[in-house]
């Protein structure tokens, strides 16, 4: 085969397109094909991410397009699938700039086989050469909905390989037909090169659903001509499970359960882990082991100890990087309960059942699980929203998703509470949560006239997949694969910002101290400089004190922030603080402290001060991470103007709560 060139006469290896209708295998198989060689790109002018890669084996590109049910563009990802496909100026497939595409790789669901043959159909009038991945073959055999493979190939013209990507089984006989294909160029039998028309589509599909029914009756035929008789129909396993998971009584419970077990997991039980990773980089606990401790030892032994350059590596670097490796089983842990749902098939059964639901805010049931992840952290959940295919309902759920109350916030709660509110603390936290819901449910109505106005009366197109159990190699790898470019991702932002923060207060303002000096008390430094000129900002909101700013500042970065810039700025030892860095009840000197702070902002109206505290730290932005993770995925413009709208909405709440509050109380 002779090495392809782009417009600019470079060589270049061929290009493989995989197309595909959702929850058919697509990205497993790709995943199967190109292993870690693999990056997301962005398709040219949206914030559609197109998964490439290069396979060894075959000596290719290949580029996982968004799964489509139709290449009738009716969304963003639909259309970067159609211009792809088309080569269009300005594609990922650009011929100008790229080497165009030498085979697409269509991927045929065996247990859904009108669907994709009518996909196939499509993607053959774009003129390209196509060979044909035919996978659930297994499940179709289960639920004696078995395909004749020799027979279909046969109908259509183009070689069509069973694989199982989940178990790699034929996956090694699906290579050896992607090397004879990029060389004998199969093109489907039956369908002559056409540009589908999105406005006047009414001709070509007729043509497309004449063609994909004489393919149904031929294999038919065939079936009959051998001896088979006509099958009564009957209940399919999946079926069967789905009397109960679908049923709004048991079902219903079900899911609540499912959401259950995902919130105490990101919530709670893994808390614990998240710890032991911070404290492997960040620990300055003596003895223990760390790499804050490993550079302290060092520079012990360089003399360099307790100077500017310890507090930089140990209370900046090391610190962010023990930020970032807190997030690290959090998102492994959240991502793996993502693909165990999604891999089985059950994704789909909830977003059918929160439908109606999510119907009243202008979205569909798709949204439901990524917001209910929102309660355990934000950043996941945003990461689960690029699943949702409406574009504008994906839009308004990363939108809102930052006033789901995340876990990191449960700290700062439980704290302010514990001081403020000693007999009553759970019912106040309990209210912040039943605040967050009406935060969301109030933000999807705002934003509903603007992008989702019309999507309450279209219907909810949903193939139900067949249930099948997810392989344990592979879901640790894909999950793995996403934690780490997450990690990867935010992880430079977040360790870039903590070594802001450790620089502004290791700068003196205040004349007889030097840089980084030991003594240099926190509000003689540009961190409690720039904090004290936040007050004037927050005084009508009732904490107008630089203590309670400057947590807010470090609270941008990271929630998980919040209690330690406090016990900082207080220069009080850790052991002074008890143990109110764990949710624990023994607040050391904080709760006097922190009431102080509070005094010098709003004497004689503290604890509505503090309420007030409390809604704005529930309502401005969760973190950075969740910012970063936002521009990924929505683009900076909406992600930095819902930023900017989140800030200005937790001060007017704040400053309402306690102007309304000092003049009832």
């Amino acid at each position: 085969m002779v090495p392809a060139q782009n417009g600019a006469g470079r060589t270049c290896a061929p290009t493989i397109c995989l197309v595909g209708n959702p929850n058919v295998g697509k990205s497993t198989l790709f995943n199967r094909l190109t292993g870690a060689h693999q990056a997301v790109v962005n398709a040219p002018g949206t914030t559609v991410e197109v998964m490439s890669g290069y396979s060894k084996e075959l000596d290719a590109q290949l580029l996982d397009l968004p799964g489509t049910y139709s290449l009738l563009a009716q969304s963003p990802d639909e259309q970067v699938v159609v211009e792809t496909l088309q080569q269009t100026a300005g594609s990922v497939t650009d011929p100008r700039a790229s080497c165009g595409i030498d085979l697409v790789i269509c991927v045929l669901d065996a247990t859904g086989l009108t669907r994709s043959l009518y996909l196939l159909g499509q993607v053959a009038m774009s003129g390209l050469p196509v060979i044909a991945a035919l996978t659930l073959a297994d499940i179709a055999a289960e639920e004696d909905e078995l395909v004749d493979i020799g027979r279909l190939q046969g109908c259509l013209g183009i070689p069509v390989v069973a694989v199982d990507p989940r178990s790699s089984k034929g996956v090694a006989g699906f290579d050896d037909a992607v090397k004879r294909a990029l060389v004998e160029k199969p093109f489907v039998r039956g369908i002559e090169p056409n540009i589908l028309d999105a406005d006047n589509p009414g001709e070509q599909t007729a043509e497309l659903f004449d063609w994909v029914d004489k393919i149904e009756k031929e294999l038919s035929s065939t079936a009959t001509s051998t001896g088979d008789q006509p099958r009564v129909a009957k209940f399919s396993r999946s079926d069967k499970i789905d009397q109960i998971l679908l049923n709004p009584f048991a079902g219903i419970p079900v899911f609540f359960a499912l959401m259950w077990l995902l919130f105490m997991v990101s919530g709670t039980w893994v808390a614990p882990v998240q710890d032991f990773f911070e404290s492997l980089f960040a620990s300055t606990d003596p003895g223990g082991f760390s790499l804050a401790n490993g550079v302290t030892a060092l520079l012990g032994s360089m003399h360099l100890q307790d100077t500017w350059v310890h507090g930089l590596l140990v209370g900046g670097i090391c610190t962010g990087l023990g930020v970032v490796a807190s997030f690290l089983p959090l998102m492994f842990t959240i991502f793996l309960l993502i693909s165990l749902l999604e891999d089985s098939g059950y994704m789909a059964r909830a977003a059918f059942l929160g439908d109606r639901l999510m119907r009243k805010l202008g979205l569909d049931g798709r949204v439901i699980m990524p917001l209910i992840m929102g309660f355990g952290c934000n950043i996941p959940s945003i990461a689960a929203a690029r699943a949702i295919p409406n574009v504008k309902q994906r839009l308004v759920t990363i939108l809102v998703t930052p006033y789901t109350s995340c876990a990191a916030r449960l700290t700062v709660y439980l704290l302010i509470a514990r001081v403020f509110f000693p007999e009553t603390a759970g019912t106040v936290v309990f209210a912040l949560y039943v605040v967050s819901i009406a935060m969301v449910i109030l933000g999807a109505l705002v934003l509903k006239p603007f992008f989702t106005k019309d999507q309450a009366s279209a219907p909810l197109m949903l193939v139900l997949p067949a249930y099948h159990t997810p392989k344990v190699w592979l879901t640790l790898k894909t999950t793995w694969q996403r934690s780490w470019a997450f990690v990867l991702g935010a992880g430079k932002i977040i360790v870039s910002m903590t070594v802001v923060v450790w620089l502004m207060g290791a700068i003196p303002v205040a004349s007889g101290y030097s840089f980084a000096d030991p003594d240099l008390p926190m509000e003689n430094s540009v961190y409690g400089a720039t904090a004290r000129s936040l007050e004037p900002v927050f005084a009508p909101a009732g904490f107008g004190q630089w203590h309670m700013t400057g947590a807010l500042m470090t609270g941008f970065v990271a929630k998980e922030t919040v209690i330690s810039s406090l016990i900082v700025s207080y220069n009080l030892d850790p052991a002074q603080a008890g143990d109110a860095e764990e949710n624990g009840t023994d607040l050391g000197d904080l709760p006097e402290l922190i009431k102080g702070s509070f005094h010098k902002s709003a004497p004689g109206n503290e604890s509505i001060a503090a309420l007030a505290f409390l809604v704005y730290v529930l309502t401005y932005t969760p973190c950075l991470a969740t910012v970063v993770q936002q521009i990924r995925q929505i683009g900076a413009r909406y992600a930095l103007a819902g930023m900017a709208v989140q800030m200005a909405v937790a001060w007017v709440l704040a400053v309402g709560i306690f102007q309304i509050g000092r003049l009832i109380v």
